[in-house]
């Protein structure tokens, strides 16, 4: 009987090694386009979170004939300034649209609390308001990463726009508050006055005028732009008169020589917080620039130039105020930075800043 030998067959090993690098090839080539998939898919429900906002806020202005209020205070007695008549210190537009957006309930056990008062603690760092420790994910956007600054307090992605100019939109100072107000939304001043804007003061066209954009939520110990890191330089003196000078304060790789301190790279991570710090930004310096507080100390209550971030590739979404979204690149034509803000007539920031003020004049062609 003829022995028969058997050869087993198998894969060299220049074979194998062929397969693996052939392998590792297609994952190469795959694994950015699934990232970018998920980025396109993250940035539409972004889109769509914006849309949201877009309908409560008309909502809202069909019921109370105004838009929101970008930032509330206190009304202090005649008779006492110490004793207030309300509590409703520095909250901003996310409260009063909450009703809009499904959270009636929500808004409800808020505005008790509010009104019921808890000896001066009703702010909107305050843990114990309601809306303060609810986190709706609406108010994020997807593409944002998260942070582990103020853990346990509602974040946001979504900021209100106070136009062409970071002058004085707190009104927690001395009655001026929102002086220079060019933009969407305006602060509450003392006693109520010239407190929400309507859209017939948009006179601009709904269309042309930016309502709300996009900052990255701040990250714990960032110092960069795309960490949600805000400057303190080029301010008051600096920054606010002169926008190219917070430019300047910006080092390689976006990173700041000094940011704001006291526990916070402060951008988004109190969501109901109107200080610009917060919760605004401005139509000064390009999205994806630079942002700065107007001074050096640890204050909270400043004003100054709060960009537009986002972790979209080239620019950032804007809801105008019409309700549409539209994304705008990091190159838009942005002006002179060198020139001070005005309080009226046409916008010194080219483009940029005619898409924020609400009474400019400008004529916007294609952006």
């Amino acid at each position: 009987m003829k022995n028969c030998i058997r050869r087993r067959k198998a894969f060299t090993l220049i074979e194998l090694l062929v397969v693996i690098a052939i392998i590792a090839i297609l994952i190469a080539l795959l694994l950015p386009a699934v990232q970018q998939a998920r980025e396109a898919a993250r940035r539409t429900q972004c889109k769509n979170n914006f849309k949201q906002l877009g309908l409560a806020i008309h909502n809202y202005h069909d019921v109370h004939n105004a838009v929101p209020f970008g930032s509330t205070i206190r009304n202090r007695t005649s008779g006492n300034p110490t004793r207030y008549l309300n509590r409703f210190r520095r909250f901003n537009g996310h409260l009063g649209m909450l009703p809009f957006i499904d959270q009636a309930p929500l808004y409800e056990a808020t505005m008790s609390y509010l009104h019921n008062g808890r000896n001066g603690r009703e702010a909107p760092w305050n843990n114990g308001v309601p809306c303060v420790t609810a986190k709706l994910p609406h108010l994020l956007c997807p593409s944002d990463s998260s942070s582990s600054v103020q853990a346990v307090r509602a974040k946001t992605s979504y900021m209100f726009s106070h136009g062409d100019s970071g002058w004085d939109h707190n009104p927690e100072w001395a009655g001026n508050g929102g002086r220079g107000a060019r933009g969407f939304f305006k602060s509450i001043k003392h006693n109520g006055q010239n407190g929400h804007r309507r859209f017939r003061d948009v006179t601009d066209g709904l269309s042309n005028t930016v309502a709300m954009g996009e900052r990255i939520v701040a990250q714990a110990g960032g110092m960069t732009i795309q960490s949600g890191a805000t400057g303190t330089k080029g301010g008051i003196q600096g920054g606010r008169r002169n926008p190219s000078a917070c430019v300047a304060s910006v080092g390689a790789g976006g990173r700041y020589e000094t940011v704001h301190g006291s526990g916070g790279r402060l951008a988004g991570v109190r969501a109901y917080d109107g200080s610009p710090y917060f919760t605004t930004v401005n139509t000064v310096l390009p999205p994806n620039s630079a942002s700065c507080k107007h001074n050096n100390n640890n204050n909270h209550n400043q004003d100054g130039v709060m960009s537009m971030t986002s972790r979209h590739t080239g620019g950032a979404q804007v809801l105008l105020g019409d309700g549409s979204v539209r994304f705008i690149s990091d190159s838009i034509d942005s002006g002179d930075l060198t020139q001070a803000p005005v309080t009226s007539g046409p916008s010194p920031y080219g483009v940029w800043g005619a898409l924020g003020s609400v009474s400019g004049g400008e004529v916007i062609g294609e952006f």
